[in-house]
């Protein structure tokens, strides 16, 4: 919590005291499980974090105090991803165990501009880095994941994305999907509702439901909170999220 509480107030400084340039629009992959279809401006960063408290069932708790995601706008068509996450998984009746978890890398791929009914495309790819996290989350083998993303803007208040995946894990294959209504409800407060979830052949499916809103407090620095829920028997029970995202550049 240490870490999340300086990262807001190295944003706030930053922000406060850098020089506002050319006008760039904000749009981050959180607090929703969406990933959006639209990319970093060429040339800048942007960096999302925040805390997440989920229970599994009335033995497990899983606590992410910071689920790190740094973006880069390599080209106008291809941003740079690098994230990880500081865990602490908490069990009744055994010792708590904390640490990183994995290091990923990846990249997010322009596919095609929204134009009429066709929408906004981008194709995602991340590999999971072997030996990168502490030991009590360390993957022996790479992993890897990737997700087609799509976005359609309704109107000027109302937004839909959806996405299908893969997740390539060291055991076996689980897809994903996601599909996500978004509200603009003023200039700086947005809202969201979405259901998620995964399948597979070895494991019982995940389906989920959470929602949440978002805040605009300056024009690159956003707050969001957000809560949800498990709609299938072996899904989380519930979890909550709160965190920001800071878009700056180094000129």
């Amino acid at each position: 919590m240490r870490r999340l509480t300086v990262l807001f107030l190295l944003a706030f400084f930053i922000t406060s005291h850098a020089q506002e340039p050319e006008k760039v629009e904000l749009i981050g992959d959180r607090p929703d499980q969406t990933e959006s279809a639209y990319l970093i401006p060429k040339g800048y960063f942007q960096f999302e974090d925040g805390f997440i408290s989920e229970t599994e069932n009335t033995d497990i708790k899983n606590i992410s105090f910071s689920s790190m995601l740094l973006r880069y706008g390599l080209f106008d068509h291809l941003e740079l991803r690098f994230g990880s996450d500081y865990i602490k998984t908490v069990q009744q009746g055994m010792d708590d165990i904390s640490g990183f978890a994995p290091v990923f890398i990846g990249a997010k791929i322009h596919v095609q501009e929204e134009k009429g009914w066709l929408p906004q495309i981008a194709f995602l790819g991340h590999i999971t880095l072997s030996n990168t996290g502490s030991s009590n989350y360390l993957q022996t083998m790479h992993s890897a994941n990737m997700i087609l993303t799509f976005n359609h803007t309704l109107n000027e208040s109302v937004s839909l994305g959806y996405s299908l995946g893969a997740d390539f894990q060291t055991e076996h294959t689980v897809g994903t999907y996601t599909l996500v209504t978004g509200f603009a409800l003023s200039d700086k407060i947005g809202a969201f509702l979405e259901v998620y979830g995964d399948f597979s052949k070895n494991m019982y499916p995940q389906n989920k439901i959470n929602g949440g809103i978002t805040y605009l407090v300056l024009p690159r620095l956003q707050l969001d909170f957000a809560g949800g829920f498990g709609l299938s028997q072996y899904a989380a029970n519930s979890y909550f999220s709160f965190g920001f995202i800071y878009l700056f550049n180094l000129k």
